[in-house]
């Protein structure tokens, strides 16, 4: 094969295609990862990384770290505080810049042929193989191909895919301290009491904050006058930090949309919508679609070149492994932001009752889990 001609190609170097790509390389196949911009690459996110997803992961990420959470705050409707110290690391905050291309390293050390400031701009699907072209001009080939490019994937219009309906919208602010001095508590905030059908939230990053805003409404009129009231109304915000507005990006929520593959192509990450739709994590969601895909890639190879039951075998392990709880976070959601308080106040029973917040940080809890105890905090009527 010539250097464009490769089994597998994976579009997106973020952490869904630098996972999936990292897995392949592993197993010996013969991949390239294709990406838009340079490596590292700017990311607008605000970094959570939870148990969860560095257990998913498996690697050494403390290089991109930039702090332990030890605590997390969650604000109300009617501005009911729950809060929860623990000796134990709740999470993480990442930089994105250096988690993504952590991850994009190993698989090149792994043998992927990584490529960037590639930006696939058409897609075709044949029953031959796969032709990506590129911007630069540049033409690849594979015999099935991987889309982890986003929430405007190319591969995925390649794919012949309906848009993802269900689309969120979230903005997001850098803090950086005015006195050099300044204190920053590695404690994470979620405000539910302020922004329609989401919330607002408060982190670390670094030596500096992020606070941002996060609906899984299609849209947020005054999304960054809202978030600058926010902060202007805070004396602590207000007072001892400027503040930069980094942008806003739209977030999709999967609700069921089909299909998310063919007989040579699989969508993994934000390009199948693989989002949180209650809180709009998507980090541990990508990470574990790029294994996925990863391991229906490997289990539908055989002796020809062909990627046999490339999909079937995909869609397959996403009905027990994603689907479900992507659709209890989307219903749960849904409830918590029609009911504000009533949930806060069955969720605050519970932490009371239970060590909550111990699972959250080992993520020994699901939405399923969840759901289920704050209903019988109800029923025993705590």
């Amino acid at each position: 094969m010539s250097r464009n001609d490769f089994e597998v190609i994976v579009v997106g170097g973020g952490p869904a295609g630098a996972t999936c790509a990292l897995h392949l390389a592993s197993a010996g196949v013969d991949v390239a990862l294709l990406e838009k911009t340079t490596i590292p690459r700017f990311k607008l996110c605000a970094g959570g990384f939870s148990s969860r997803a560095k257990s998913l992961l498996g690697l050494d990420v403390d290089a991109a770290v930039l702090n332990n959470v030890d605590a997390v705050e969650f604000l109300g409707h009617h501005r009911l505080r729950l809060r929860k110290d623990s000796p134990a690391i709740f999470g993480w905050v990442v930089n994105r810049e250096r988690f993504d291309a952590l991850i994009v390293e190993e698989a090149r050390k792994a043998g992927c042929v990584v490529q960037d400031r590639s930006e696939v701009t058409g897609v075709r699907i044949g029953d031959d193989g796969v032709e990506v072209s590129c911007r630069d001009g540049s033409m690849y080939r594979a015999r099935g191909i991987v889309g982890a490019d986003g929430a405007r994937s190319v591969v995925r219009k390649g794919l012949g895919a309906a848009k993802i309906r269900r689309r969120g919208v979230t903005v997001m602010y850098e803090l950086r301290p005015i006195s050099p001095d300044a204190k920053i508590d590695n404690i994470i905030k979620f405000d539910f009491g302020v922004v329609p059908y989401g919330y607002l939230w408060i982190f670390p990053y670094g030596k500096k904050l992020s606070v941002g805003a996060m609906t899984s409404q299609d849209n947020l009129p005054g999304a960054k006058d809202l978030v600058q009231s926010y902060i202007a109304e805070d004396d602590y915000l207000s007072s001892g930090f400027e503040a930069n507005f980094l942008g806003g990006r739209v977030v999709p929520f999967w609700r069921g949309e089909r299909p998310l593959g063919g007989a040579r192509c699989i969508l993994a990450g934000d390009a199948a919508g693989f989002i949180d739709a209650f809180v709009g994590e998507g980090l541990s969601w990508a990470i574990k679609s790029g294994k996925i895909a990863a391991f229906a890639v490997l289990a539908s190879r055989n002796g020809d070149g062909r990627l046999n039951h490339l999909y079937p075998e995909y869609l397959g392990r996403l009905k027990r492994e994603i689907f479900p709880e992507l659709r209890r976070a989307y219903w749960f959601g849904r409830t918590a932001y029609r009911h504000r308080e009533l949930v806060f106040k069955g969720v605050s029973r519970l932490a009371r009752s239970t060590d909550l917040f111990a699972e959250i940080a080992e993520s020994e809890i699901s939405y399923k889990s969840l759901i289920w105890k704050t209903i019988s905090q109800f029923l025993r009527g705590n």
